[in-house]
This record gives C-alpha cells, sequence and structure tokens, in this order.
C-alpha cells in the first residue's frame, strides 16, 4: 500500500489509506460507537464498537452477526477466512459476481465486488469491534492487505491518561474526562465541543489559514470576532485587551449569566490560540470553566501562550 495514515475516535485508533476519511459518527444507545470512512467515491469502512459490561465469547458473537449480515453475505460466489491477523481478530473476505454494460463497449461484462467482516474481541473482553470493508470493481487496494493494516495497529486506549483524537488535518490529546458532545466538520474549518462534567471545550481547527489571516489582520481581532459571531459560546463578549489578552465581558441580556451557565455553574472564560505557519493551520480553543485550577487539566500541548 502507498501511504497510510492513522485514525484515531472515542478511545480506538487504527490505520487507514491515506486518501480515506470520516464520513460520519454516531453514539448510539448501550455505549455504541459507529463510524464510517469513504474515499473519494463511497463508503469503504463501517465499525461499530462498544466496551461490554461482561464477558463476553467470540463464538457467539460471530454467531450473531453472521445472522445479521446473512442477507447481505449469502450472494456471495466464493468466501474465505483471512488468516494471519494479530489475537483477537476474525476476519472473512467474501466476493460478489455481477454482469454490468461494458463502459466503453457495447455488449456486458462480469466485475466483482468485495467485501471484508471482520470483528475483534481480546481476551479481556474490554471492547467488542465489528468492521465491514468495502470493495468495488474498480477499486484498487488489496482486501487482504487492507485488513492486515487495520488489524495490526488496531489499538484500544483504556487506561491512557490522554485519549487521541486524529482525523483529517486534526490530531490532538485530551484526558479521557473530556467527552465529545457536538461537532460542526466545515470546509476549512472544524469544531469539537467537548464536555468534562460540567466544563465545555470548544475546539476550533482552521485549515488553509492565510486565507482568512492575510497581512494586516490582528488574529486576536479576528479570532474574537469569529467566536462572537458563531454564538456557540454563549455567556459572552469577547474582546482583546491593550496587552493583547482575549478578555470576555457580560452581554447586556445576561449581566448575571446566561441560563446554560447557571445550569453548569460555570461563569468563568479562557481563550487561547496557536497559528502553524509550516501547516498554515489556526488551532483555537474556548474553556467555560469553573475554578482556576480547571485549567490546569488542559494537556501542555495544547497549552497555547497565543503564539503567532
Amino acid at each position: 500500500m502507498k501511504s497510510d495514515k492513522t485514525i484515531a475516535w472515542d478511545r480506538v485508533s487504527f490505520r487507514i489509506p491515506a486518501n480515506w476519511e470520516l464520513a460520519l459518527y454516531k453514539f448510539l444507545k448501550k455505549g455504541v460507537t459507529r463510524v464510517e470512512i469513504e474515499d473519494e467515491f463511497a463508503v469503504r469502512i463501517e465499525a461499530e464498537w462498544v466496551r461490554p459490561r461482561k464477558k463476553l465469547h467470540m463464538d457467539h458473537i460471530l454467531a450473531r452477526y453472521e445472522s445479521k449480515t446473512k442477507k447481505l453475505t449469502m450472494r456471495a460466489d466464493r468466501k474465505k477466512p483471512m488468516k494471519g491477523l494479530p489475537e483477537g481478530w476474525a476476519a472473512t473476505h467474501y466476493v460478489f459476481s455481477e454482469t454490468v454494460p461494458k463502459k466503453n463497449a457495447t455488449g456486458l461484462e462480469v466485475v466483482k465486488h468485495g467485501l471484508v467482516t471482520a470483528f475483534y474481541l481480546p481476551a479481556d473482553s474490554n471492547l467488542f469491534c465489528f468492521i465491514m470493508l468495502h470493495f468495488l470493481p474498480e477499486d484498487n487496494e488489496n482486501p487482504a492487505d487492507v485488513m492486515r493494516l487495520l488489524a495490526s495497529d488496531f489499538r484500544h486506549h483504556r487506561d491512557a491518561k490522554l485519549v487521541p483524537w486524529r482525523l483529517y488535518d486534526i490530531a490532538f490529546e485530551l484526558p479521557p474526562e473530556f467527552l465529545l458532545e457536538n461537532t460542526l466538520f466545515d470546509l476549512g474549518s472544524k469544531l469539537m465541543i467537548f464536555r468534562w462534567k460540567l466544563r465545555r471545550f470548544y475546539l476550533w481547527h482552521f485549515s488553509c489559514a492565510d486565507m482568512f489571516l492575510k497581512e494586516g489582520v490582528d488574529i486576536r481581532r479576528w479570532l474574537a470576532a469569529y467566536i462572537n459571531d458563531s454564538r456557540r459560546v454563549r455567556g459572552g463578549t469577547f474582546t482583546v485587551r491593550k496587552d493583547g489578552e482575549i478578555v470576555w465581558r457580560r452581554r447586556r441580556r445576561h449581566l448575571v449569566a446566561h441560563r446554560d451557565e447557571i445550569a453548569r455553574w460555570c461563569f468563568k472564560y479562557k481563550v487561547a490560540y496557536r497559528y502553524d505557519r509550516e501547516k498554515n493551520q489556526l488551532i483555537a480553543w474556548a474553556f467555560n470553566y469553573r475554578r482556576p485550577a480547571d485549567l490546569e487539566f488542559i494537556p501542555e500541548p495544547l497549552q497555547f501562550r497565543n503564539q503567532d
């Protein structure tokens, strides 16, 4: 495989081809996390994982999921178990034949689709993961290579003091107590909102920063105006003090506090940023917290000194 990268989401990380990206995520009932990963044309990975509360047995799991995927796999012309995978993995490669019109000529031709179903259950049953890999006739990837790539570096960051998050051009770590609450992924701007107890941590990644941080633009004033216009952080209005510090003040209609702040009993704000000129990326965060000691929970790599 020419190139690959790591994706990390909800305490799980694994490697994928470099041109595949996160397309969808859901936090389902009973603690199930679901992600879909796509290339430029179609969904390539569907994955679900859960942290079981009791010990599971692979034989029972296989039987259950094979029953659920039977309608999809029963049409396969052939199937073959995949060998040589790390301990805890079981995978099957299915091949489907389909007759379609020829693209550049008259007549019909037979094309082949591939599907891989895979399961991961370590000996201690602290995680169960189900994965489906999709391969269209025009795809160049070898199913066995992709499966081995994914399984060989699959990690469950269960006991990590800092949990990695990696997607698109984003890479950072946060304590496991910071739980993802919401996201807003737009072209060039990606916002992830985390909850720590009742505190709230807003983290932005802006790509192609030189498109809006042109010569003469004050980063602090631009960022304060952006946060104010977004209306995501509701408690106050952000301005730039004479010494260059981004500070906040109450809006007139919320002189005491916003109802959201009162509900969570968090009335303080801190804004910080770093402009990475090499990556042409602006990273910024706003933290709605209770007491100064809360700031110590932000990891050192995110303890920006408002660097231009």
